[in-house]
């Protein structure tokens, strides 16, 4: 036991995300297997919460944060800004036998101005390993020379197979399609095809999501008889309620704003219909890991005409549609789990 590694886990509200997911008994997806790490006992894991007061202070009481004592420092979401005495440190000659591992959501920059871009490099080149969601954004950070092919690794991550089973034992096919989305989605499409479909549709989001205005949906309350809109707030019990509908749907929609796919838009909502073995109707995202037409677990659709085709095949072929579910949940049990996740960290650290 004293020999054991620390893991130091960064990020904005992590200690409070960690509280929750104890409380509530959340599904563990959001902490990247730090939780099914922590419990298998080889690692010790410290969260540890960034500073949000901004400005110098806090930049300063990040960057010290991050020196504590650790074998490897951790970051489910890279932020430049708190690594970089320690990548500084590091070019030095101190701290050299600390690793740094992150997992990056999209390509990365260099930034805009000179200092800008000087200062991502230095970050860039002190991590050990860097892992990425889709191999296409990975690709792109290689051909921009921001990292070197060998601190580039594809990540699998999923939701928590044993959470799912244990929260939702049954998942009945329900007479629904379903839509939870909230990050960048195309609902004008969605609704426009549904309206002129024989398919009941279930939307859940909020009328404001960050950039994202959806109050456009409360217009269209009441309007068609198919169509359901429901405004939900962010919360634990929110998310606990959606998976349960996620549970029981016929099959889960994910409509993208084409404009905003430069990473892999849509995929918890992929991975979680996944997890409950239900297909899935997605715009198309070529950053996504996941090839949902060549898997077999649903179909790409972007225009109207192509959703109405998607849906209606849904409707008439009950039993495929089912058989999608069964092929996507054992694509989640052999490949796009949360375990497998801890498992490829795990060996990293």
């Amino acid at each position: 036991m004293g020999n054991m590694k620390t893991i130091l886990d960064l990020g904005y509200g992590k200690e409070a995300l960690y509280d929750m997911y104890k409380a509530s008994r959340m599904s563990s997806r959001l902490f990247y297997g730090m939780v099914e790490i922590e419990r298998e006992g080889r690692f010790r894991v410290v969260k540890c919460s960034f500073d949000t007061t901004g400005g110098v202070i806090g930049l300063v009481k990040n960057n010290l944060k991050v020196l504590q004592t650790a074998d490897v420092v951790f970051m489910s979401y890279m932020y430049g800004s708190p690594l970089i005495l320690l990548s500084l440190l590091k070019k030095l000659g101190f701290y050299r036998k600390r690793k740094i591992v992150g997992i990056c959501h999209h390509t990365l920059s260099a930034g805009g101005n000179g200092v800008s871009k000087a200062l991502n490099k230095l970050v860039y080149s002190s991590f050990e390993k860097i892992l990425f969601h889709s191999q296409k954004n990975l690709e792109e950070s290689l051909q921009a020379g921001l990292l070197k092919p060998s601190q580039a690794e594809f990540l699998f991550w999923g939701d928590d197979i044993p959470f799912i089973d244990q929260s939702f034992p049954e998942k009945p096919t329900g007479d629904f399609f379903l839509s939870t989305g909230r990050e960048n989605r195309d609902f004008q499409t969605l609704t426009d095809a549904f309206a002129q479909e024989d398919a009941c549709l279930e939307i859940y989001s909020n009328k404001t999501n960050y950039d994202n205005k959806y109050d456009f949906l409360e217009t269209m309350q009441g309007k068609y008889d198919n169509i359901s809109i429901s405004f939900v707030e962010k919360s634990t019990q929110t998310t606990n309620f959606l998976a349960s509908r996620t549970a029981h749907c016929k099959c889960v929609v994910i409509p993208l704003a084409q404009e905003h796919i430069h990473y892999c838009l849509g995929l918890t909502s992929v991975v979680e219909a996944m997890a409950m073995g239900k297909p899935v109707i997605s715009s198309r995202n070529p950053y996504s890991p996941i090839d949902i037409e060549k898997e077999g677990i649903g179909f790409v659709a972007n225009t109207v005409e192509e959703w109405k085709r998607a849906i209606r095949y849904m409707q008439v072929h009950p039993d495929e549609c089912e058989e999608m579910g069964r092929r996507a949940r054992k694509l989640a049990e052999q490949k796009f789990n949360i375990q497998a996740c801890a498992n490829q960290l795990s060996r990293l650290f």
